[in-house]
């Protein structure tokens, strides 16, 4: 079953976590960013272990239902993945060359050698 996802548009509905320590409100009347199937993708936020979401509304959403859907990752989201993953990569490479100092050869026995 797939339904594409409408939103309530007056802003009284946003989702409260906690994430890295810091606490995050998601605004979902209407979200800011969304899914190809206009979906909030939350993946972000969702750590290993225990997970604590709230949603909050502060008006009647009688007429809407909010249901949080797990499932494995779509292509998108694989892609997106492996890009952020290449770029932390190449950013541990370059961080690591600058850390890495070259053996050199002493300067007093390359000073001794010119004479």
């Amino acid at each position: 079953m797939h339904s594409q996802c409408s939103w309530p548009i007056p802003g009284d509905l946003s989702l409260q976590t906690k994430w890295d320590g810091r606490d995050f409100i998601i605004p979902l009347a209407p979200p800011i960013f969304v899914t190809s199937d206009n979906c909030v993708d939350i993946s972000t936020f969702i750590r290993s272990g225990e997970n604590a979401f709230s949603v909050v509304q502060q008006s009647d959403m009688s007429d809407y239902m909010f249901i949080l859907h797990a499932h494995h990752p779509i292509p998108v989201q694989l892609s997106h993945l492996a890009s952020y993953r290449k770029r932390h990569e190449e950013w541990v490479k370059i961080t690591h060359a600058f850390c890495t100092s070259e053996p050199m050869e002493s300067l007093w026995k390359r000073s001794q050698s010119r004479l």
